[in-house]
C-alpha cells in the first residue's frame, strides 16, 4: 500500500484538480488519481464568471488562464423567429473586480491547476480506476488498477469524489443521486468558423422549439463552442453524422468551417441526497448535476469545491469539527436545490419552448433585459448567488460574495435572464 495521504481525490476534471490546488494550499497532503490516460481535451462548460475568476485569482492562476482564454464584455440573445436579436453589454460595476466573464477549455483550467498542484506537492495519477473504496471509521482504502492492470490500494483520511455524473465515488458510497434526467441529449461542439460575421456575440443564446443553441467563442484564433440538443432517441453513437446537418442551420448555409471535437451528453437535474458519508465527500457533478444553459453547473462545482477544501482543511487542522462537513452538504444542496437548478432550468425552458403565446412572453423578458441599464451587471452578479454560506468566519472565502457591497440588489433575483 502507499503511504496515506490526507485527501485521496478521484476526477482529474477542473473541479478535481482546482480542489486539489485549494487544499495543498492549506497544507494537506493530496493524491489525485484519474481513470482516462490524460487530461480529456472534451467540448463541455467553459464560461468561467466574476464569481468563479475570483477563485481562479485567490488560487493564484487567473493570469495564466487569462493569456490563454478569451475575455467578453458582451451577451446576445436570438429569437429568429421573430428576427429579433438583443445585445446586453457587460457595465463595470463598483465593489466588483471584474467587467468581463473568460471562456478557457476546462483541459486547459484543470492542466493549469494540476501544475500547480503538482509544484505543492500533489501526486497526479493518470490511467488509474478505482474499483472499490473501504471507509474504517478513522481513514479510507481505495483500491485502483493501473494502467497495466495492477491494483494498487491508496489510502487517506478522505476522499473526495469529483468524476462527474457518473461518480463511481458516489456509487460505491451508497449515495442515492435524486432528481431526474432530461429526454433531451446535448451535443456540444468545438469548431473554428467566423460566427461573428453572421451577426451572433461572442457569448449567445439561440431561442428556437428545434435549433435552440448555446454559442461562444473559446479563444482569440477563431475557436467556437456550439452545444445544441437533440432527441436522445436518435442513436448516439451516430450523433457526429448529424452534426452537418444542424450546422447548416447555425452557420446558414456555410460550409467554411472546421470542426475541432465534438461529444453526446445527457442532462441531468440532479443532487446526491448527501455530499457526506462517513469519509466520503463529493464535489463538481458528482454532488450535484444540471443542465449546462446558463454556465451555473461548472460555477456551482467550482465553488462546491473550494468551500469544500476550506471547510476540510480546517478539520484537517484541527480548527474546526468534523460537523462542519454536514453543514456544508446541507448548504451546497440547498444552493444547488434553491438557485442552481430552478434558474438552469428556467434557460433550458426558455431556449428550447415550443408554446407560441409563452415564446412571446419569453421575448419580453428578452426585450426587457436589453432595455435595463442594470442588464449587464445583473448578468454578472447573478453567479454569486452560487456562492452561499461559506461557513466559517476565517474562510478564505468570507468576502468572496459582493452582494451586500454593490447597489444592484440580486438576492431576490430568481434567474439570468427572466
Amino acid at each position: 500500500m502507499s503511504p496515506a495521504t490526507d485527501v485521496l481525490i478521484v476526477g482529474a476534471g477542473p473541479v478535481g484538480m482546482l480542489t486539489a490546488l485549494a487544499l495543498a494550499q492549506t497544507g494537506a497532503s493530496v493524491r489525485v488519481i484519474e481513470r482516462e490516460g490524460d487530461i480529456i481535451n472534451s467540448p463541455r462548460a467553459a464560461i468561467y464568471f466574476p464569481s468563479t475568476l475570483a477563485v481562479l485569482e485567490e488560487l493564484g492562476i487567473l493570469e495564466e488562464l487569462d493569456a490563454i482564454g478569451f475575455r467578453t464584455r458582451i451577451f446576445g440573445t436570438h429569437v429568429p423567429e421573430f428576427g429579433y436579436s438583443s445585445v446586453v453589454k457587460f457595465q463595470p460595476v463598483a465593489g466588483i473586480p471584474y467587467d468581463w466573464q473568460l471562456h478557457a477549455g476546462q483541459h486547459d483550467v484543470a492542466r493549469v491547476a494540476m501544475e500547480h498542484a503538482q509544484a505543492l506537492g500533489v501526486e497526479v495519477h493518470f490511467g488509474h480506476r478505482l474499483v472499490g473504496l473501504a471507509d474504517h471509521g478513522h481513514g479510507v482504502t481505495a483500491d485502483v488498477v493501473g494502467p497495466d492492470g495492477t491494483e494498487t490500494a491508496f489510502a487517506a483520511k478522505w476522499v473526495i469524489g469529483c468524476d462527474g455524473a457518473r461518480s463511481t465515488v458516489r456509487k460505491l458510497a451508497g449515495i442515492a443521486f435524486e432528481g431526474h434526467t432530461w429526454p433531451e441529449r446535448f451535443v456540444g461542439t468545438n469548431v473554428i468558423f467566423p460566427f461573428t460575421e453572421l451577426g451572433y456575440q461572442t457569448a449567445n443564446f439561440v431561442c428556437d422549439p428545434v435549433n435552440m443553441a448555446v454559442i461562444a467563442q473559446l479563444d482569440t484564433q477563431g475557436l467556437w463552442r456550439c452545444t445544441y440538443m437533440e432527441d436522445s432517441a436518435l442513436p448516439e453513437e451516430s450523433f457526429e453524422e448529424r452534426i452537418h446537418q444542424r450546422y447548416e442551420w447555425f452557420m446558414r448555409g456555410r460550409t467554411d468551417y472546421r470542426i475541432v471535437s465534438a461529444s453526446p451528453y445527457t442532462l441531468h437535474q440532479r443532487a446526491g441526497e448527501t455530499l457526506v458519508k462517513g469519509r466520503v465527500l463529493l464535489a463538481g457533478d458528482a454532488a450535484h448535476a444540471t443542465n449546462p444553459c446558463g454556465g451555473l453547473g461548472l460555477t456551482s462545482g467550482v465553488w462546491t469545491g473550494m468551500v469544500l477544501a476550506d471547510v476540510l482543511g480546517a478539520v484537517l487542522r484541527g480548527e474546526e469539527d468534523e460537523s462542519i462537513l454536514q453543514r456544508f452538504s446541507d448548504e451546497r444542496r440547498r444552493v444547488f436545490w434553491e438557485v442552481v437548478s430552478p434558474a438552469a432550468t428556467e434557460n433550458k425552458r426558455m431556449l428550447q419552448e415550443k408554446d407560441p403565446d409563452q415564446r412571446q412572453k419569453d421575448l419580453g423578458f428578452i426585450k426587457a433585459l436589453e432595455e435595463n441599464p442594470e442588464s449587464g451587471a445583473l448578468l454578472l452578479l447573478f453567479a454569486y448567488k452560487v456562492i452561499g454560506n461559506v461557513l466559517r468566519p476565517g474562510s478564505r472565502w468570507a468576502d468572496a460574495d459582493p452582494s451586500d457591497r454593490v447597489a444592484i440588489n440580486i438576492r431576490d433575483r430568481k434567474g439570468q435572464i427572466h
